[in-house]
């Protein structure tokens, strides 16, 4: 397995709380790689340092240079005065027919995202990922407020993403992902 990201002796803290502490890990291209762990246990705060989102003073070192990353935190990113259609717009996106019915969101391009359910907010959040042709995914729990059919969806997505070559980065303390490679933070509240 060719390797993506290495970490070495991670630590982080905010305030008082110790995040990480001498975490080491690596993340392989393509593959999944699926961070779990309770509320509270970094899952996020992994993702982002990932990202470079936020800093740490610990070693981190990426095999590949100029990483093409399309990121979905646990915010959604969308203008929610806006339509479905205009925050595409926004991103000089054009709304994939095909995907979006799939996730059963193309009928809603015309409606602001502040009338939208959580749910439908998440897939169309999720779809702005889908549709980059960045070829790694970081996904912050990409299930939460799906149904068990559009998680059963976007596990069909993420898995074609492999197969074309991709690779995918995500946080979940729901539905394990059985084919990924899991990172278990554990409980960090205890």
């Amino acid at each position: 397995m060719d390797t993506l990201i290495t970490l070495k002796n991670l630590n982080f803290r905010v305030d008082e709380k110790i995040i990480f502490e001498k975490l080491s890990l690596k993340i392989y291209l393509n593959r999944i790689t699926e961070v779990r762990g309770n509320n509270g246990s970094g899952k996020s705060t992994l993702l982002k340092l990932l990202c470079e989102e936020i800093t740490s003073e610990s070693n981190t070192s990426s095999n590949h240079k100029n990483l093409e990353i399309s990121y979905l935190g646990h915010k959604n990113a969308l203008i929610e005065e806006l339509t479905f259609k205009e925050n595409f717009e926004l991103n000089s996106i054009k709304i994939d027919k095909s995907l979006s019915e799939d996730l059963g969101v193309f009928s809603l391009r015309n409606h602001k995202i502040n009338n939208l359910s959580f749910g439908e907010k998440r897939k169309i959040a999720l779809l702005r990922v889908f549709q980059s042709s960045r070829k790694i995914w970081v996904l912050d729990e990409p299930f939460a407020g799906l149904d068990e059919t559009s998680i059963e969806m976007v596990k069909k997505i993420l898995f074609q993403h492999l197969s074309n070559q991709g690779t995918i980065i995500t946080s979940n303390h729901q539905e394990k992902i059985t084919e990924s490679l899991k990172i278990d933070l554990g409980d960090k509240n205890g």
